[in-house]
């Protein structure tokens, strides 16, 4: 029997490393794109629903978090912007309401990052996603808070410099409750805002919380 040279065995031992690692970027692309696809979905028909409910809530980006923890921050934009996508192919929404979504996903993103890494200066350095650990639904609470935040600020100057405070009927009809306590047009419009994204994005985050839980277990 042929006895492998040092170098015939290193270099099996090369392409064996290369198959496993194509494999397994090949695995992962594929579970990113589902859960891309899925995310879209629920986002979508999420803003179907709250178009046909009284609560004042957006719910275009409930699993938005959810991605993003799971596949990293190319992976929650593009959720993004193809959720956002198809509420204006189908449903003629503003395109520019995107800004909003794709915050939703940075902002989940950096909050991600520092609940994996505590101590680490770079955010934006390496994906996170191939560590075993799992984020608390602590993380998922900050990322919907500071969403909240960025998509109140975001959101109330482009309903105020594109459609002077008048958005989606439900939205708007806080708006109206706010304007007769307090007859200012501007502060109505912020402050409704506020609390729609405040209460929209802890819903998302639960609702992606439980989504990561799951998909953790195909993940790893």
């Amino acid at each position: 029997m042929k006895t492998k040279s040092h170098s015939e065995l290193v270099s099996e031992s090369i392409n064996f490393t290369a198959k496993r690692c194509r494999n397994k970027f090949g695995m992962t692309l594929l579970f990113s794109a589902l859960c891309i696809i899925i995310a879209t979905i629920v986002n979508f028909f999420g803003s179907v629903l709250a178009r046909n409910i009284t609560l004042p809530l957006y719910l275009d980006s409930v699993l938005t978090l959810a991605v993003t923890a799971l596949c990293g921050l190319w992976a929650g934009i593009a959720c993004a912007v193809l959720s956002n996508g198809a509420l204006w192919i189908f449903f003629k929404t503003s395109l520019p309401f995107t800004l909003c979504h794709v915050l939703t996903a940075v902002c989940a993103y950096i909050v991600f990052r520092k609940f994996r890494s505590p101590n680490s200066t770079s955010l934006f350095s390496a994906s996170f996603r191939n560590d075993a650990a799992e984020f608390s639904i602590d993380a998922f609470l900050w990322a919907g808070l500071w969403s909240a935040i960025t998509n109140a600020i975001s959101g109330n100057v482009l309903v105020s410099l594109l459609f002077a405070s008048a958005t989606s009927p439900n939205v708007d009809s806080s708006v109206q409750g706010i304007f007769i306590v307090v007859p200012n047009l501007t502060f109505a419009t912020y402050y409704a805002g506020v609390l729609t994204n405040l209460t929209d994005k802890i819903v998302s985050a639960v609702v992606s919380y439980g989504a990561y839980k799951i998909g953790k277990k195909f993940l790893y």
